[in-house]
This record gives C-alpha cells, structure tokens and sequence, in this order.
C-alpha cells in the first residue's frame, strides 16, 4: 500500500508543478510509470479479480503488456486500484475522455473497450467522484485542481448501457455462425456466393466476457432497478456456461458458471413474483397459486447449493449469492400488495416465508462479516448492492406489523443497529492502513468509499429508528409521513445520496 502511494504521488507532484494543462490520453498513459502499474496489477490480482470470476488476465502478462494490448481495461484497472484519491480522479477523466473519443466519436466496439466498461461499471462506486481541497503535500504548490468529469449515477445508467451496446454490437450474445447486423442480407449474399462453409467459434475470453456482461446486468435488475430485458438468459448462454464448465481454462471458471446460474434463477424469481402483469393477457386472469411458485423456485436454489464445495476459495461468495436469492424468493412476504388469498388455505404460510425471509438474511450478514476485512474497501457493486437488499429486508422484517409477527422475536435473533455497525467496523479496521500509507506519504485524503460507507450507515440506521419509534407509538400515520421501503430497496446503500446530498423529502429522518 505504501509503494503504491508512492509511486502514485511521484506522478501527481510531476503534474501539479507543471500546472494544470489538460493531457492526452495517450500521454497519460505513459504517465503510469511500470512500477505503479504493476502495483495496480497486483491490487486487481489479490482485490478484484476474485470477486469478478469474468475478468481474466494471465498471471504472467505484465502492466505494459496490458497497456498495448489492452489500454482501455488497463485504464479502468488503474482506476479501480489506485488508493491515491487526486491520482484516481486523474484516470477517471482519462477513461471518461478514451470512452468519448472511441465510443461515441468514432463509434468503435472492441473486447478492449467491452471489458473497460465492465470494470468501470462494477466498481463505479469505489471510486473518487469530487476533489477536496487543500491535500497536497508541504513542499508541493497548492495549484487548483483541473475540473474533473463528474461521476453520477446518470453516468453509470449511461455505461451501463454503452456495456450492453458493446456486448450485443460484438455479437457476443449469440453463436459467430447465426451473427445478424444491419448488414445480414448482404453478409448473407456474400456468404452464398463465396460458400464460405468455415464456422469460427467463440473465444473462452470471449464467452467470459459475455457471461460477465449478464452477470452484472441481472444483479442490477434483482437489487437496484428493473433494466429490463436487454440482456437475457438463452440456449447460447447456457452453452457458454457448459464450454466454461467443461474445459475449465482457469480454476475460477467453475465459481464463474455458478454465479450465472444464479442469476438465471434470480431473473425467474424476479419475473415469476414480481412481474405478474406480465401475464395479465393470459385467458385466467387469476396468478398461480404462490405455494406452488415458491416451492419450484425453492427447488432451483438447492439445485445450485448442492454444487458448493466447501473446500473452494470461493464459497463464500457464492453463499453469498444464494442467500441473496432466498431473500429475493421469500420477501414476496412482506409485500402488500400480494393478495391473502393467493396463499390458500394455508394462513400459517405467510408467517412460514417471513420466518425463512428471517432466516436466509441472518445467514447472508453471517456470510459478509466472514469475509476478510481487506476486501470490503473493493467492494464491487454486485456485492453493495446484495448488502443493500438485505439492509432493507432486515429493517422491514424488525418492523412488519402483523398480528402473528413477533418483532421482539426478529430483535432476539440479529439487531439492526448491530449488523450494519458490524458491516461499518470491517471498513473501519483497514482504515488505519490506508491512513498511515497517506501520511508516509504527506497525503490526508483518504479514498471516499471510507466516509461514504460510514455516512450511509449511520443514516440508514437514523431513518429505520425514526420508523422503529413511531411504530411504537401506534401514531405512524399522525406523527411522521410513512416511508416507502422501495426507495431504498431500488437504490443500493451507496448510491441513495453519492455525493452526500440529502433530498429534502428524506432529512425528516436524519
């Protein structure tokens, strides 16, 4: 972490005492000299790839390999390693500025490009977004910084959709022999006539790469807005998961194929409980019985635990997931507007899925805070997001009002203040680190993601007391306007308020 600093600062200071004079991307790429860029390697290697199966890069390519082959993925890498927060807002703009000029300028589509914005969108909300002034060291003159290109969430919605953009432009959503584009007619033709019988195969990269993109896009789906379906589970998906499975290029291919078949299952939670007006055209107007729904989705979930080997690196994670999954499947609980009579004749059965809501939440914050600590500062938002679903299912379960409902009992069982300040003290305890690294370095700006994650948490546990309070006094409705749970089940943790703005409507719980 101290080299890393070190080498971040060096180029910083050479910047700041030429003055702010706006560089090209490919002078700043040759700015990341080969020791801070092996040190950004080794960051993505031991932080980054094991929470991302889907970003492969061999262990013996160095950092500039990387740079020539692939200067966009090794940009975003840059960015999402690099712990020095003025140096990090440097590579933002660099990416931002290589994502203008070859994505929307000159319209080109590359794996290079469609992995950069893999990256950039999983670990959009570690990075630094805003200067603070003042954090140079003594013996630097204090130069303003360059306005900087804001990062927001309009802008992650904006890569998210260059990211499906770029996976479907490539083709990689389906087999190279049954490719269409706006040119199919004449592709058509020119293959007829040529009879051209080769058929070329995917990559495995190519395949990974794929996978990640559908990965990524249904997390997005299950735990912070509907995206709809612009990337879908199909047959092809399904062979990629069994070439992957298959051949097995690399020992975390295995999790990888895991990971998409959960997120099959979650996208038919989300269709099959949540997406009922999708059926509304059908001739019964009446859905299927929710028992019988629950329990087919019940069975896909064990389906998928019983592949967990207990001896992989990576069970953790992939519990993880699963348990996110039950919360998914049995929230539909605590949904009003389900009808009572869509459980049958079973009244106990509502009382039954709010008991394992409780139970699959307790396991997936047991899960997370088995973690090690030195990961949560990487964090991608798959995992934020996953945390934020089950924040929000937990405060709702310590609050559901119901005759047969025991709160005390949920209490009894995990604390909500106690979980999300468990969560708070695993950042806490790497902050120290990050701390001394800065000062051996005359730096004070610490990476954001620490004051972020302590700010939200404090205000999430605020705003489920406020509710806690007014249910206990039986006056909800007189004393306080009723919060809307789905405001924070649509948005995860920390991107309610990414730059610490509060809306008007939500200061009443502070």
């Amino acid at each position: 972490m101290v080299a890393m600093l070190a080498a971040s600062e060096q180029n910083v200071r050479e910047r700041v005492e030429s003055g702010p004079a706006r560089k090209s991307l490919s002078t700043f790429e040759h700015n990341i000299d080969e020791a801070e860029g092996e040190l950004f390697m080794k960051v993505f290697f031991e932080k980054i790839f094991p929470l991302f199966p889907f970003l492969v890069i061999p262990p013996h390519v160095t950092a500039e390999e990387l740079r020539r082959e692939k200067p966009f993925l090794y940009l975003n890498i840059s960015m999402v390693a690099c712990q020095n927060a003025l140096r990090q807002r440097e590579i933002v703009d660099a990416v931002q500025e290589h994502v203008a000029e070859h994505i929307v300028m000159r319209g080109e589509r590359s794996l290079d490009l469609l992995q950069g914005l893999l990256l950039n969108v999983a670990w959009f909300i570690v990075v630094s977004r805003f200067p603070r002034h003042g954090d140079y060291p003594p013996n630097v003159p204090k130069v303003e910084e360059p306005h900087h290109i804001i990062r927001s969430t309009a802008q992650l919605d904006t890569n998210v959709h260059l990211l499906v953009a770029q996976s479907l432009s490539l083709g990689l959503n389906q087999e190279m022999a049954y490719q269409k584009s706006l040119n199919y007619p004449l592709t058509y033709l020119k293959d007829t006539i040529t009879e051209d019988h080769h058929n070329p195969v995917r990559t495995l990269e190519e395949r990974r790469t794929y996978l990640g993109c559908y990965y990524l896009i249904t997390m997005l789906s299950t735990c912070v807005k509907d995206l709809g379906s612009i990337i879908r589970f199909t047959r092809y998906t399904d062979e990629c998961c069994n070439v992957l499975d298959q051949i097995a290029e690399y020992p975390t291919d295995a999790s990888a194929v895991q990971l998409i078949r959960a997120m099959n299952v979650a996208d038919k939670i989300h269709h099959t409980l949540y997406h009922t007006e999708l059926f509304s055209s059908s001739v019964s107007s009446a859905p299927p019985p929710l028992g019988l729904s629950i329990r087919w989705l019940e069975a896909e979930i064990k389906q998928l635990k019983a592949h967990i080997s207990s001896e992989s690196p990576y069970s953790a994670i992939l519990q993880l997931h699963y348990t996110t999954l039950e919360i998914h499947l049995y929230r539909i609980a605590l949904n009003t507007d389900v009808s009572k009579s869509n459980y049958g004749d079973h009244p106990l059965m509502q009382l039954d899925l709010l008991f394992r809501c409780l139970e699959a939440t307790t396991s997936f914050f047991q899960t997370i805070l088995s973690l090690p600590s030195d990961l949560f500062p990487f964090f991608p938002f798959t995992m934020t997001c996953q945390f934020a679903k089950a924040i929000v299912a937990l405060s709702q379960l310590s609050l559901y009002d119901h005759p047969g409902w025991d709160r005390a009992y949920v209490e009894s069982i995990i604390d909500f203040d106690q979980t999300v300040d468990g969560i708070a003290s695993k950042m806490e305890v790497q902050l120290p680190l990050f701390e001394q690294a800065l000062a051996d370095n005359k730096l004070t700006e610490v990476p954001e993601v620490f004051g972020r994650m302590k700010n939200r948490a404090q205000m999430i546990k605020k705003m489920h007391r406020r509710r806690k309070d007014a249910l206990e006094q039986k006056s909800l409705s007189t004393t306080i306007a009723p919060m809307h749970y789905d405001f924070m089940m649509d948005s995860p943790l920390d991107l309610l308020f990414p730059f610490g703005e509060v809306p008007p409507m939500y200061t009443q719980y502070m």
